[in-house]
């Protein structure tokens, strides 16, 4: 433990240095090529193991076989007292036989007597005609079977295992030799320990294959893992755009898997960061200029009552265009906030049962004024009747106010208002129609957003925010109504809102 902490600045210094930087393509790379990799060693190791031990079990049955017959032989031939080294035709026989099936199978076979001696062997083969003894053997004089494993072979038939004999390892397999009913010794079968040589074929033939297989592996996990990093790349590359404020930046979308999914939804993402970023620019832009035409009226004219530039008997004049200035701000700097406080979720709403129809006809006379200057004929009137729905008063207040001093404004001199109220069976419609210039078809989608103005120039709504619509329609939204304009373009433009009868808004304030 103290010896990792003794490590840990050297490590820090050497980060500085040397940063090794890890991106999320190479450990995928890597932890698939390891995955693959262990496989193929798991599955190899498996194949090696099983193809030994059906090695070792052939090569066992084929010992079994072969000491079988040649302990029936050496039984049949010989007796207890033939158990020696002297020569006969029958022992060369023997011999030849037991050189023949070693020769054929791989194995050192050879005879035992009682005492584990070697006796008959596959080197005694050749000894010659009508010799006195068996020839001599250098490598089975050495050999003398333990006791123990006499003993097994005696009391059980036969014994297969592994033992050592001259310091190597060997599979062994004895059998008795039976002669009459006495046992007169032993057929033994020793056999390498060590892989065979179909063992070493089939393995050579795994790693080759295995080579290939690996090197096939490797190119499709490095196409498979760069298909699968590649989105989170793009994505990556994005972000770092969008930090830097560019959010036209989109990533291109290919399938219809999760990532796809993401992808999308990324992109989407971005297009509404790229809208949210235009209308806060032209929020900025239009509130500060909605907010420097007064201020600059007003400091304009102040500083001519101050300086003396006005005149005495002009002043009067001045201060009530300022006072008008500082109304307009006062009303624009109110819209902004009750804005927020909508678009917030901050606004409680008292929803009570009214008749709007009555609601309609004076928030109309608190326009008689401006109607009476301008000589418009309102239309509709007597045609409304009572209709009742549970909704804000003030909300649908102001977004009606909203809409007369939209079409007040716009109205061309002598020109009409028409109000309209229908009653469907479960919601009310609202219409208020002018006439005058009408609204362009390009401008009617945008007609609602906030500080949008149709008017470019400003010479009819000079003293407008451009934030009345919008209000509105924030404020029928916030019931569960809908409010949309149509215009032929020419010479009238109609506003219509819709809204439910029973009270259900969309809007509202989390506790």
């Amino acid at each position: 433990m103290a010896f990792t902490e003794k490590l840990k600045p050297l490590k820090k210094k050497l980060s500085q240095y040397f940063p090794i930087k890890t991106n999320i393509f190479t450990k995928y790379f890597l932890t698939f090529a390891f995955v693959f990799f262990i496989l193929l060693i798991v599955l190899g190791t498996s194949l090696f193991i099983f193809v030994n031990d059906y090695s070792d079990d052939i090569q066992t049955n084929l010992l079994k076989e072969n000491t079988e017959s040649i302990s029936q032989t050496v039984g049949s031939m010989l007796s207890a007292q033939d158990m020696n080294k002297k020569y006969s035709i029958e022992k060369s026989l023997i011999c030849e036989t037991i050189s023949t099936i070693s020769s054929s199978i791989d194995a050192d076979i050879f005879v035992c007597d009682l005492d584990g001696n070697v006796i008959f062997c596959r080197e005694r083969a050749d000894t010659p005609l009508f010799s006195n003894s068996l020839s001599q053997c250098e490598k089975h004089d050495d050999i003398r079977l333990d006791e123990k494993i006499l003993s097994r072979v005696y009391n059980q038939g036969s014994v297969v295992e592994k033992t050592t004999l001259l310091n190597y390892q060997y599979f062994i397999v004895a059998r008795s030799v039976v002669s009459g009913n006495n046992i007169i010794g032993s057929v033994v079968a020793l056999a390498s320990t060590g892989f065979q040589t179909l063992v070493f074929d089939i393995f050579r033939i795994f790693l080759v294959s295995a080579f290939f297989c690996l090197i096939l592996a490797f190119i499709c996990i490095y196409y498979l893992t760069k298909s699968m990093v590649k989105p989170l790349q793009l994505m990556s590359k994005a972000t770092k755009q969008f930090a830097m404020g560019d959010f036209t930046y989109r990533i291109k979308i290919r399938g219809n898997d999760e990532m796809a999914d993401l992808c999308r939804a990324f992109n989407d993402m971005a297009e509404a960061l790229d809208v949210l970023e235009g209308t806060r620019r032209s929020f900025v832009s239009n509130v500060s200029h909605e907010l420097k035409t007064p201020m600059t009226s007003i400091a304009g004219f102040i500083d001519g009552i101050l300086d003396g530039t006005i005149p005495k008997d002009k002043q009067e004049y001045y201060l009530n265009i300022v006072s008008t200035e500082v109304r307009r701000l006062s009303r624009l700097v109110v819209s902004m906030l009750n804005m927020s406080k909508i678009e917030s979720g901050d606004v409680e709403m008292k929803p009570s049962n009214y008749d709007i129809s009555e609601q309609i006809i004076n928030i109309l006379l608190t326009f008689e004024q401006k109607i009476s200057g301008k000589n418009i004929e309102i239309r509709g009137l007597g045609e409304l009747k009572p209709a009742y729905l549970i909704a804000d008063p003030d909300m649908i207040y102001q977004a009606i106010y909203n809409l007369f001093d939209n079409a007040v404004k716009f109205t061309n001199e002598g020109g009409f208002i028409q109000v309209t109220l229908k009653e469907h069976n479960s919601e009310i419609e609202v219409s208020v129609k002018n006439s005058g210039e009408g609204i362009k078809e390009e401008d009617l989608s945008h007609i609602f957003e906030r500080f949008y103005k149709v008017d470019k120039s400003r010479s009819l709504d000079s003293k407008g925010s451009g934030l009345g619509l919008y209000i509105v329609k924030l404020m029928i939204e916030m019931h569960g109504g809908r409010v949309f304009a149509k215009s032929d373009g020419v010479d009238s433009a109609e506003f219509t809102f819709i809204l439910p009868k029973q009270f259900s808004p969309i809007y509202k304030k989390e506790k």
